[in-house]
């Protein structure tokens, strides 16, 4: 096996330990195991967040998902964002929305609209040749690498992770 990649057992023996502990913690992820086809096999959070838009506290529903991503061998992060009306929001606007400053360029070299694979309806979802590099440098010391994944992209998505996955 690759040193930047993962079977599909690996990302679901990852994904259900991360689900054991959010159920601990009653952190609201859940997994949708696809006993036939384990790569179809994901984890997903739905949330609301509350974020201050030009002097405006507005709240907005966010989808996340984590599949694994079969063509490159990673875990692959997706989600959608809608605003309180119920419409999708655009990518601009999630960039605006990020913890972290981060230029246009580099937020759309890291993050593109899509088909999701496994849903087959557009998705925002994280360019997985940044997963396998990320993979690279946390693979053999990581205890979960979907916890892993997650503590290093959260800032850049509004993805509030406990510390308690760390313990």
């Amino acid at each position: 096996m690759d040193i930047d990649t993962i079977t599909p057992e690996d990302f679901l023996a990852s994904a259900k330990h991360f689900i054991e502990i959010s159920d601990k913690i009653h952190d609201g992820w859940r997994i949708y195991e696809h006993k036939n086809e384990i790569h179809k096999s994901y984890i997903k959070k739905e949330a609301f967040i509350t974020f201050k838009s030009q002097n405006e506290l507005c709240l907005y529903k966010i989808e996340y998902v984590i599949f694994y991503n079969l063509s490159y061998g990673v875990p692959s992060f997706s989600f959608n964002v809608w605003n309180s009306p119920g419409t999708l929001l655009k990518l601009e606007e999630i960039r605006q929305m990020c913890f972290i400053q981060i230029t246009k360029e580099e937020f759309y070299s890291v993050i593109t609209q899509q088909e999701h694979p496994i849903f087959h309806r557009p998705y925002f979802i994280m360019h997985p040749c940044h997963t396998a590099q990320l993979l690279k440098e946390f693979k053999n010391k990581s205890r979960n690498i979907v916890v892993t994944f997650l503590g290093l992209i959260s800032p850049l998505l509004r993805l509030n992770l406990s510390l308690e996955y760390g313990l």
